[in-house]
């Protein structure tokens, strides 16, 4: 037999020894190392075969083949993934809820890895003083029985957005299983909202590439005693609250809408703001207060309030100063109108009181501040002599001498137009001028009502 157009092969000296006679291989491993590439790891890998061992690491199991071999099928082409967007607070309440019905199962369920194939991912979440721990990125399986019950399901969830995917909770079943997927995701959504930690907290919503949620602490201090206003003020304050703490079954089973709008609107100084943190602090607890920051109220005003509607009681949205980013559509001054028609608009029975303040009503555009938006409008005034007199009393109760002043007395010395912020500042001065005995007295705030220091003025003209 001849061969013909046959390649030359280099055998290793091994095999070849002194004149080309066949020599036994004594060292395996010399004889491999010798060996081109493809050869040596061809050989290796009929080595491992014939004796049932390899020496190479087993390669890390992928997401995807993970939930095929758990729901015994070739690839995850033969399945169904059922998948729900995730917004910024559902990320965190989904993955509670995936937590608890993890634990819940303990020793049951299958955890696999999240993306490709990463470790699964846990991490840690602070809200107030307490800290959760979740899932963050993993794919669990729930055996038949459990959260379906004739069949099992993959439940996988990302709560990391990336630049090209959005954060997002997945059911994986067979085709014949969708219904039981879209089922089990309800499921999850609807106790995540249960599990809410945000639910009954004060709250400051702002603007960080997205919304961003953060518990705060409530001053303790203003009471309605401590901040004068008109009684007017408080009077549709509490029908607001009474709308979407008491009334809501019954407005809204008539049409009528439960959600409500307040606004206050008067000068610097006059206690808007003292209004607001006095309803925010009898009514947190039984209400979520969500404090809405200017750059979120512009830009995420209708996700804040989709996110309150979440919360599944009644809510108060406080927007402070919302002059400085919503003003007259004519206006080039704020960005925020449309944002603000939108959220004032979206869902008339849920039960939100919204709070907002301006220093200046007329700068608002006049759909911005209709009926059914902002469905009061309260001044917030200078006070008058008898509600300075009253401010006085509140602001200088339990200081040494405050029993001896004669409040009244200061109050007719005060010029027209003297704020609240005008009388704190009055009474600060004057315990700061006080001798070491740090006693009030009258003649000392009348005299600081003269001076005319509490107010703080700007210089007229250049400096050169």
């Amino acid at each position: 037999m001849t061969h013909t157009n046959s390649t030359p092969v280099d055998l290793p000296t091994s095999m070849i020894g002194d004149g080309g006679r066949r020599q036994p291989i004594g060292d395996v491993g010399a004889y491999l190392d010798e060996l081109p590439e493809g050869a040596r790891t061809g050989l290796r890998a009929l080595g491992e075969l014939l004796v049932g061992v390899t020496q190479r690491p087993v390669r890390a199991e992928s997401a995807d083949l993970f939930t095929a071999r758990c729901l015994r099928v070739s690839d995850v082409g033969h399945l169904l993934n059922e998948d729900r967007d995730l917004d910024p607070v559902p990320r965190l309440t989904t993955a509670l809820a995936l937590a608890e019905w993890i634990t819940r199962f303990t020793g049951v369920v299958e955890i696999g890895p999240g993306a490709h194939s990463q470790p699964p991912a846990w991490t840690l979440t602070a809200i107030g003083a307490r800290t959760y721990r979740h899932p963050q990125c993993l794919r669990v399986f729930f055996p038949a029985g459990t959260l379906i019950e004739d069949t099992g399901c993959v439940i996988g969830i990302d709560v990391q957005a990336g630049p090209l995917e959005s954060p997002e909770v997945s059911a994986y079943v067979t085709p014949d299983r969708q219904d039981g997927a879209r089922l089990v995701l309800d499921r999850l959504a609807a106790r995540a909202t249960e599990l809410n930690p945000y639910r009954g907290k004060a709250l400051r919503a702002s603007y960080n590439g997205g919304l961003n949620l953060q518990v705060i602490e409530l001053a303790s201090t203003l009471t309605r005693a401590t901040v004068i206003v008109d009684e007017q003020v408080w009077r549709e304050i509490d029908l607001g609250l009474s709308a979407v703490r008491n009334r809501h079954e019954l407005l809204n089973a008539h049409g009528l809408g439960a959600r409500r709008g307040v606004l206050l609107c008067g000068p610097p100084g006059t206690g808007k703001s003292a209004v607001s943190a006095v309803v925010a602090a009898e009514v947190v607890g039984d209400f979520t207060v969500i404090y809405v920051e200017a750059k979120a109220g512009e830009h995420l005003l209708s996700a804040v309030v989709t996110e309150a509607q979440r919360l599944g009681g009644p809510v108060l949205l406080i927007l402070e100063d919302v002059d400085l980013w919503c003003r007259d559509r004519y206006s080039s001054a704020g960005s925020g109108l449309s944002e603000l028609l939108a959220a004032m608009d979206i869902a008339a029975d849920a039960r939100i009181l919204t709070l907002a303040s301006t220093n200046d009503a007329t700068t608002l555009d006049k759909a911005a501040i209709r009926t059914g938006r902002f469905d009061a409008i309260v001044e917030v005034g200078y006070p008058t002599r008898g509600e300075a007199t009253r401010i006085l009393a509140a602001l200088i109760t339990a200081l040494p001498g405050a029993e001896d002043v004669d409040t009244a007395a200061v109050a007719a010395a005060l010029p027209e137009r003297t704020t609240g912020s005008d009388l704190r500042e009055i009474v600060r001065r004057a315990v700061l001028s006080a001798d070491d005995t740090g006693r009030l007295s009258t003649a000392a705030l009348v005299a600081e009502v003269g001076s005319g220091r509490y107010r703080a003025t700007t210089p007229e003209g250049m400096y050169l």
